[in-house]
C-alpha cells in the first residue's frame, strides 16, 4: 500500500512538472530550428496582411497562433508555436514615421511620438510574459506581393516552447495609444485582447 501511494505520488510530482515546464516565451535572440523573429515576420508578412486568408499561410516549423473563427488549435506533441501580437505596415496613409532601417523601429514602435506600444503581452496557463522589448518586434521586412499594396511591414510575436499534452489557454494583449497613433485613429488608442485555447494530443 505504501509502495503503490509513493509511485502515485511520484507520478503526479511527475506530471505537475510536466505542466509547469511546458509552453514558456523564448527570449527575442532565440533561434528555435534555426528561425528567427525576423525571419518569421518576412514568412507572416502576407498572411496577417490578408487578415489571416489561410491562401497565404506560410510554410514554417511552427504553429503560428492567429485570430480566426473559434481561435483554437489542436496541435501534436512537441509542437513550436509562433505567437502573434500585433502588426503594421506601411500602406497608405502611413502612420507616423516609417522606420528606414532596423535601428529605427524600436523608437516607431515603442516612443511614445510614434506608435507607442505598451503592455504587451503572452499569458499561458496563468503565466504572464512581456514582449516589451525592442527584439520581439520583427522588421520592417519587404513585402513585394503584398495583398494591400504596401511596400515593408513589421510584426511583434514570440516563438513558444511546445506545450504539454492538455487543454491550454493563451491570451495575446497589447496597446497603442503614441501621439501618431491616435491621430490615425482619430483620437482612440489601438488595443487588442485575443484568448486561444490550444489542445495538445
Amino acid at each position: 500500500m505504501v509502495a503503490t501511494l509513493t509511485a502515485c505520488m511520484g507520478l503526479v510530482a511527475s506530471t505537475l512538472s510536466v505542466s509547469a515546464d511546458s509552453g514558456h516565451v523564448l527570449p527575442p535572440t532565440a533561434r528555435p530550428h534555426g528561425w528567427t523573429i525576423d525571419r518569421m515576420a518576412a514568412a507572416v508578412a502576407n498572411f496577417s496582411i490578408s487578415g489571416n486568408d489561410p491562401a497565404y499561410y506560410p510554410d514554417t516549423p511552427f504553429q503560428i497562433i492567429y485570430r480566426h473563427p473559434g481561435n483554437a488549435f489542436t496541435l501534436k506533441p512537441g509542437t513550436f508555436l509562433f505567437v502573434k501580437v500585433i502588426f503594421i505596415d506601411d500602406s497608405p496613409p502611413v502612420i507616423g514615421d516609417w522606420p528606414a532601417n532596423k535601428s529605427e523601429v524600436a523608437n516607431y514602435f515603442f516612443g511614445r511620438t510614434e506608435l507607442g506600444a505598451h503592455d504587451l503581452e503572452i499569458e499561458i496557463d496563468g503565466r504572464v510574459y512581456s514582449l516589451n522589448h525592442p527584439g520581439y518586434v520583427g522588421g520592417p521586412v519587404p513585402t513585394p506581393n503584398s495583398p494591400d499594396g504596401s511596400a515593408h511591414f513589421i510584426q511583434t510575436g514570440a516563438f513558444v516552447t511546445p506545450l504539454a499534452p492538455g487543454t491550454h489557454t493563451l491570451t495575446i494583449r497589447g496597446v497603442l495609444d503614441g501621439d501618431a497613433m491616435i491621430a490615425a485613429t482619430g483620437g482612440f488608442p489601438f488595443a487588442t485582447e485575443i484568448t486561444y485555447t490550444i489542445t495538445v494530443q
